[in-house]
């Protein structure tokens, strides 16, 4: 034990002096920070903005359904021509929507064949959406009047009873329809919820990328260090393992400081940080394994541009690809990051998960080797 804190203090030393050590601990709040600033969470929710050009009369009933879908989503903005022409062109607005000055007595009249004129950019993206929630504003509208048509032609009613069913009809026709959402594995979602954990999402992952590449230098480091003159020498007296685990610790260390300043800036951040324990455990274990096998750690330099990439794609730090490719969804599932951003949300499982991942890799990696056993 007094083995182990001598050795553990030294690479703590050796880790604090380095300029690499320094560098992470700066780089990694400053990614976080930056990300929350430049992407605030009003941002996220994705409020693209929507012209909507009124006509001088009648177009307030239209209007009153049409702002009332704005939200996370699509935000309707009335204007004038000039300026919605001008804020879809410079990119401001996703598109804008042209009423037509007789609006409402073409509603009057059951008339809505090329009712509106959408002005879409060279960006425009939302405006399938905008056309189809303007069409459905506009059946709430004509929907009392086409009921009242159906009852007149099919002598139900007459005009005069016509007339008095007018109320009644618009307080039943005009009732909106409920949305309910809910997350690809069934479960419910709430939009606000949803907004305000894109970015601590993002940041969470984005943390969790810098630790992991962080640790997979330290297994090239301690790989390295094993075949060292001095390393050598004392192996026969204390075993690799004794000489990699206070090496292990003390270069993991670094990574939770690192990490948990990255990860203040997380909407939960206690959270995240406890879940950044099992994390670094699973992935200290992996780099203890990979440190007593020479083609393991050599071979990282090569395949350490591919880490980041593969963990923002196989893992839902920007999208879930497993909801385009079906067939990816076991990968997604259980990739480590995934499991840390799942703990981050409160799945306290996968968390566990990575702790028992950890003890295994550790387990395995603190084994002594045949020619070990007996030195100690």
């Amino acid at each position: 034990m007094r083995f182990f804190s001598a050795a553990f203090l030294t690479s703590l030393r050796g880790q604090f002096t380095g300029w690499r050590t320094w560098l992470l601990l700066l780089l990694a709040p400053l990614v976080s920070f930056g990300a929350a600033r430049l992407l605030p969470p009003e941002e996220t929710s994705a409020p693209v903005r929507v012209g909507v050009v009124l006509p001088e009369e009648g177009g307030g009933p239209f209007w009153e359904k049409l702002s009332a879908r704005s939200g996370l989503v699509v935000t309707f903005c009335p204007a004038s021509y000039e300026e919605a022409e001008r804020q879809v062109a410079a990119g401001q607005w996703d598109c804008a929507l042209v009423l037509p000055e007789d609006f409402s007595a073409r509603l009057a009249g059951l008339d809505t064949a090329e009712l509106f004129t959408l002005l879409t950019g060279p960006g425009s993206a939302v405006y399938p959406l905008v056309r189809e929630t303007a069409a459905a504003c506009a059946a709430e509208c004509i929907s009392p009047g086409i009921a009242e048509q159906y009852l007149l032609d099919s002598g139900i009613t007459g005009p005069e009873e016509a007339a008095a069913l007018r109320p009644r009809l618009s307080q039943v026709l005009e009732e909106r329809v409920l949305v309910t959402l809910e997350t690809a594995d069934g479960r419910p979602l709430d939009p606000l919820t949803l907004a305000d954990r894109g970015v601590s999402s993002l940041i969470a992952g984005l943390t969790a990328v810098m630790v992991l590449v962080w640790t997979l230098f330290l297994a090239m480091d301690l790989g390295r260090w094993l075949e060292s003159p001095a390393a050598r020498r004392l192996a026969p007296l204390t075993g690799r393992t004794a000489l990699l685990l206070p090496r292990l610790a003390g270069g993991l260390v670094p990574g939770l400081c690192a990490g948990a300043l990255a990860l203040l800036a997380a909407e939960h951040p206690l959270a995240c940080i406890a879940a950044l324990t099992p994390f670094l455990l699973f992935w200290g274990g992996a780099a203890l394994l990979l440190a007593r096998c020479r083609p393991a750690w050599s071979a990282l330099p090569v395949l350490m541009p591919f880490v980041p990439a593969l963990c923002l794609l196989l893992s839902p730090v920007l999208v879930d690809v497993s909801l385009i490719f079906p067939a990816l969804a076991p990968a997604v599932r259980w990739m480590p990051v995934s499991l840390y951003l799942g703990a981050c949300a409160g799945r306290w499982t996968d968390g566990l998960v990575l702790l028992a991942g950890g003890v295994l890799l550790l387990a395995a990696g603190i084994k002594k080797s045949p020619s070990e056993r007996g030195r100690y």
